[in-house]
């Protein structure tokens, strides 16, 4: 009689094709990707993988929604409650974050890139996530310096963030968090950011 029960089955084979996408969608994209590869990478047949995803869009919406977004998103919320948020505090959680998961990362600039096709299942989200992620941000209390434009020092944090992880990404062996500690000169300066940083 088995040890392991049914559940516990039923999360590995899913946690097993989670990271068996998240590598291939990092490495091959979306349409280089097929679900008979990520089958034969689990052990299972295609017909299996569908069992737990449903279909191939169901799998890529699985790894970017709900495995890729699924920690920044409760670290944004949970600065809802605090006193006196800070935006570069926040942003360095979010690197020290993606510092730990670069295949994730990989997969989601992977994705993005091939996502500025419009016919691609993913162009929507990638479009959508960049306009709701500045618009959530927005809806912090942050403590910044008079006279700084919430909105236009988040969108160019971000856009900093998705530059800055390529490169970490072209130069294995470098500390995401101190590529980015360079980028927090530029966009938080001192004197203006002294005590908001």
């Amino acid at each position: 009689m088995s040890s392991t029960s049914p559940n516990t089955q039923t999360d590995d084979r899913r946690n097993a094709i989670i990271e068996a996408t998240v590598e291939s969608f990092g490495k091959l994209g979306y349409y280089g990707t097929s679900l008979q590869r990520i089958a034969t990478e689990v052990g299972l047949t295609k017909a299996g993988v569908l069992h737990y995803v449903g279909s191939k869009e169901g799998l890529l919406e699985l790894v970017l929604g709900e495995v890729y977004d699924k920690e920044t998103i409760a670290l944004t919320a949970g600065m809802v409650t605090e006193d006196r948020p800070l935006i570069p505090d926040m942003l360095r959680r979010v690197v020290a974050v993606n510092a730990k998961r670069p295949s994730l990362v990989h997969m989601f600039s992977t994705l993005s890139a091939e996502a500025l096709d419009s016919g691609h299942p993913a162009h929507a989200y990638f479009a959508d996530r960049e306009r709701q992620t500045v618009a959530n941000a927005q809806n912090i209390n942050w403590s910044v310096p008079n006279g700084v434009n919430v909105e236009h020092v988040l969108q160019a944090a971000f856009s900093m963030m998705d530059g800055i992880q390529l490169r970490w990404l072209r130069s294995p062996g470098q500390d995401l968090n101190v590529m980015w500690t360079d980028c927090e000169e530029v966009l938080f300066p001192l004197p203006i950011w002294n005590g908001y940083r």
